[in-house]
């Protein structure tokens, strides 16, 4: 009988922490303020948070923690979550309460786990006295390495994006070239006018005028061949 009795005594804080309805979950698609958790990890953790009733806070909580735990220089280093740090915080807007509880349901679905703790006391001196050591968590086995390929998803996406830009640069970047881009010479722009040029009197190669006694020659030759024409037939000569 003591047994039964210590059984159900740790049954009835999970049940009262499971929904009983079969109303699906969807949460909000603008959670995080401005970030968004990747699609699979997404999908899972709202399976597994379908029957919590506190499914909404373990969500917001879930998705601030990846933001903030999630880059590829953080993941699978444990972290810590100070209740009352986060208190009234303007991405996550959850009361202490609310917070502690839904650390327990992100501990039960695996999305976080509490690595080996380290040998030694569990409280803190301080000089209020002993404290206990702030409980580290890490990211579960099923969500840390769908948290590895989103973060190999986006570092291929930017890298593309930086070969893009490098590409784009590179060719704004190239000299002008050498083609003459100047308005060529049309017929159409020339003047119908002939340009006159005084060349003064023509010279030969030496410097000296053209002797002009062979144009006079050939002009005799022609007269008096005339003249010997018109002797033959008869007519007067001319220049007589």
């Amino acid at each position: 009988m003591l047994a039964v009795q210590h059984q159900l005594a740790f049954a009835r804080p999970l049940a009262a922490r499971v929904r009983s309805v079969r109303r699906p979950f969807n949460p909000p698609r603008g959670e995080g303020r401005g970030y968004r958790l990747p699609h699979d990890v997404r999908e899972r953790l709202a399976a597994a948070l379908q029957p919590f009733k506190n499914r909404n806070a373990a969500f917001a909580l879930a998705t601030f923690l990846a933001r903030y735990h999630t880059a590829p220089g953080r993941l699978g280093v444990a972290f810590c979550i100070d209740r009352r740090a986060l208190l009234g915080h303007e991405h996550l807007e959850l009361t202490e309460a609310r917070i502690r509880r839904a650390i327990t349901t992100l501990e039960a679905i695996g999305f976080l786990e509490r690595p080996i703790p380290l040998s030694g006391s569990r409280y803190k001196a301080t000089e209020e006295g002993l404290h206990r050591r702030p409980i580290a968590f890490v990211f579960g086995t099923e969500f840390s390495p769908l948290f590895h390929a989103a973060n190999k998803r986006a570092q291929a996406a930017r890298g593309a994006r930086l070969n893009a830009r490098r590409a784009v640069t590179a060719e704004n970047s190239r000299p002008p070239s050498a083609v003459n881009f100047s308005t060529p010479k049309s017929p159409k722009g020339k003047s119908e006018a002939k340009p006159l040029v005084n060349l003064g009197h023509l010279k030969g190669e030496s410097g000296i005028p053209a002797d002009t006694s062979q144009d006079s020659a050939l002009e005799r030759a022609l007269q008096r061949l005339g003249r010997a024409i018109g002797r033959a037939e008869g007519l007067p000569e001319r220049g007589r």
